[in-house]
């Protein structure tokens, strides 16, 4: 099939720096390097970001004006007639072969409803928390009904794991229409000859001590205090130096808590930022892969994952894994061979886990070597292939040929 041009429209993108934005920015990239033409379509404020970082992006931008988003607070019909005038300038402007609407809220709903009229062929690629949440913590009733009138209509829809699959229907998507595609990792990164007691010296680890990495934002769903509760009784098993090396948006605000749980001298918390230095900034940053890199081992003690991308970023660092059994976590690793898995909130479960991990070399020698092997399917070659073949099969739908 001929190369693509691809609109990828988001409400979210660089510089602002999460699993959303660093997953679209690499696709984006691998998209371009494979001889498709991708163009992100994000609001004119973050492009205008983008602009005084002086980043020089190998892709094209182009503005959506993001201010008709927030017209659903007042009029739907209104929001909806304004987001397809948008639209359709954009398709007339560009001709895309297919559209990718990053987030099921704005962007999803409103391609969904553009499809109605263009009978242009798209995708939506949910994010995890606007799919899954903890209880509480779901979307407000108007954008759930929103969500229910809409998606039911959407062409396809991409699933990061069964757990968002089962969601997803449960908003009345037809399960035929859901596709799994998981988050992609970049192993060459987190692989390769590296001198540790320099990188621990740059991070300001100390040489002897066995580090376990945590790379998770500050959210309830990532369940720190379970985290830091477990670390505690770690510590009090074992008289060698162990550190907690959380990494993360808004990490260094865990301060307080992982002081209530006596475990505040023993963690080091850090925050990394795009460099604004260079001219298309790595994602993950260089510094995130050299804290993986100098650890010794990864826990993550989530009660819930839309896809966990540190958690293959830690496989594909080598590094054995240590977790809970929460949707999101238990799809990708398999108890007692490319990781030890435990119960949510089961601090005492996840403390033995800890010290079987630090105190049997040959433990981690397996669980490591294991995890690796697993992690090839998530590199960003496979990954992309997938979203290809489903852009190219959507058109085939919309078209009227085979593949529906």
């Amino acid at each position: 099939m001929k190369p693509l041009k691809i609109a990828i429209l988001t409400p979210t993108f660089l510089p602002k720096f999460s699993g959303a934005e660093i997953f679209h920015h690499n696709l984006a990239l691998r998209l371009r390097a494979a001889g498709h033409d991708p163009v992100v379509v994000l609001p004119r404020s973050r492009r205008r970001q983008l602009t005084a970082r002086g980043w020089d992006l190998p892709y094209s931008t182009d503005n959506y004006p993001g201010n008709f988003w927030s017209y659903f607070k007042y009029s739907v019909p209104l929001a909806f007639m304004l987001n397809r005038c948008a639209l359709t300038r954009l398709q007339r402007k560009h001709d895309f072969d297919v559209w990718h609407a990053v987030v099921l809220f704005p962007a999803g709903v409103c391609l969904t409803n553009w499809q109605q009229i263009s009978r242009k062929p798209g995708l939506i690629r949910p994010v995890g928390d606007d799919v899954t949440g903890l209880p509480g913590q779901g979307h407000a009733p108007k954008v759930e009904a929103l969500l229910r009138s809409t998606l039911p209509s959407a062409q396809a829809l991409v699933s990061l794991s069964p757990a968002m699959e089962e969601d997803l229907a449960a908003l009345g998507v037809n399960p035929a229409h859901i596709h799994h595609i998981p988050n992609a990792v970049d192993g060459e990164r987190f692989t390769g000859p590296v001198n540790r007691g320099n990188l621990r010296a740059q991070l300001g680890l100390p040489d002897d001590a066995f580090v376990f990495l945590c790379v998770a934002r500050h959210h309830p769903q990532k369940d720190f205090p379970t985290l830091f509760g477990a670390f505690r009784r770690l510590l009090d098993r074992t008289d060698r130096p162990v550190l907690l090396a959380v990494a993360g948006r808004g990490a260094p605000d865990l301060h307080e808590c992982a002081a209530a749980a006596g475990v505040g001298e023993r963690v080091r918390f850090y925050e990394f930022g795009l460099d604004p230095g260079q001219a298309v900034p790595p994602t993950p940053p260089q510094g995130l892969v050299d804290l993986y890199r100098a650890s010794d081992g990864f826990v993550l003690s989530s009660l819930l994952e839309g896809f966990s991308s540190a958690l293959v970023e830690a496989m594909a660092a080598g590094l054995p894994v240590v977790a809970t059994k929460a949707p999101g976590i238990r799809e990708v690793v398999t108890d007692g061979v490319t990781a030890l898995l435990r119960s949510c909130g089961d601090a005492g479960g996840l403390a033995d886990a800890l010290w079987q991990v630090m105190s049997d070399e040959g433990l981690r020698h397996r669980l490591a070597t294991a995890a690796h092997r697993t992690v090839r399917a998530y590199e960003w070659p496979a990954i992309t292939a997938e979203y290809v073949s489903l852009y190219e099969r959507l058109i085939r739908e919309k078209s009227g040929g085979s593949g529906s």
